[in-house]
């Protein structure tokens, strides 16, 4: 069965989507601290849930969903970041109908040349887990107690 088969019932799909924080202003100075960085670009990958009737219904679903939740906010430094939706990237159907722990959501698999060894792999795919400074910017980033949402679109 190909997807566009699957339109005669609801089913859960699990959409990849791609955001971007543009970031504009001066921060403020006395807010500085050791994670303030102004040389890098900020994207969120973001994986929703969605019911929907086929891979194309869930694609629509869900980027509704994300312009939906485009915001402006005042980061930690003072600067404005608006949140951007960009992209869905990709649509994954949930083989479980019923969602309970252990449900997988999401998976992809990744294509390598043989030689390339496992710890390159995850540098390259998944740097957030092997540099720190990136762990300490995800922290701010993504702890609300931090930033002030100053509106929604």
């Amino acid at each position: 069965m190909n997807q566009n088969q699957r339109k005669s019932s609801w089913e859960w799909y699990a959409v990849k989507l791609l955001y971007e924080s543009i970031i504009s202003g001066n921060p403020n100075p006395e807010t500085i601290d050791k994670n303030y960085t102004n040389t890098y670009k900020t994207f969120e990958e973001s994986i929703m849930l969605v019911k929907a009737q086929s891979f194309e219904h869930a694609y629509s679903i869900a980027e509704k969903k994300a312009k939906d939740e485009e915001i402006n906010y005042l980061n930690l430094y003072e600067e404005l970041v608006e949140k951007k939706f960009v992209d869905a990237l990709d649509c994954f159907i949930l083989i479980d109908e019923k969602l309970q722990s252990g449900t997988e959501l999401y998976s992809r698999f990744l294509h390598v040349p043989k030689d390339i060894p496992r710890e390159k792999v995850i540098s390259h795919y998944y740097p957030e887990t092997v540099e720190e400074y990136v762990v300490d910017q995800n922290f701010v980033l993504r702890n609300r107690d931090l930033n002030t949402k100053s509106n929604s679109k």
